[in-house]
């Protein structure tokens, strides 16, 4: 399905028909619903929060939005292309770093640019990852390892791979949680 819906106030980047999402109950007997009918719009521009109780859903629904889960019904659309897997055009800060641990700040980084950019050559990836590790105040961290980083440093390296793709579309799951 293809949506690329402007209203008066603006153009549509995510929007969210009839999602519903059930896993298996772990004792058998059916499935145990997650959410069921959720309907939504956000616009270009708009920042939007899901505030929830542990356990409710919010990130379920943003790998579903991510394209790193599929739902039992309904469908998403995101930057005008229904949701059928990742993609560039979205990027996703999770709650609990997700680097590669063997590599660097900048190699973690740099990993996203390249598959944004495959085509740059290795100076321009270079700029382009410093950019972003001096935005999160990184700069001097930038050879260390996650193991050699703290929690929030993590985060912030996460963040900082998260801009660099410069995507239509960010996603946090708690990402301010370190």
């Amino acid at each position: 399905m293809q949506s690329s819906e402007t209203t008066k106030s603006g153009t549509v980047m995510i929007e969210v028909d009839g999602l519903a999402k059930s896993f298996p109950s772990p004792g058998g007997g059916g499935d145990v619903a997650v959410f069921n009918e959720v309907n939504f719009k956000i616009k270009k521009g708009e920042f939007v929060c899901l505030i929830g109780h542990s356990g409710c859903g919010k990130s379920t629904l943003l790998n579903i939005l991510a394209g790193l889960d599929t739902p039992t019904d309904g469908f998403v659309c995101a930057a005008g292309r229904e949701v059928a897997g990742p993609g560039l055009d979205r990027a996703v800060v999770f709650q609990n770093h997700a680097l590669m641990p063997w590599m660097t700040a900048t190699s973690n980084i740099a990993f996203a640019v390249r598959s944004r950019w495959p085509h740059w050559p290795k100076s321009r990836v270079r700029e382009h990852v410093e950019k972003y590790l001096e935005m999160v105040g990184l700069k001097d961290a930038s050879r260390k390892k996650p193991s050699q980083l703290s929690g929030g440093m993590k985060q912030r390296v996460g963040i900082a791979r998260a801009f660099a793709i410069e995507p239509q579309i960010l996603l946090l799951d708690e990402p301010f949680g370190a």
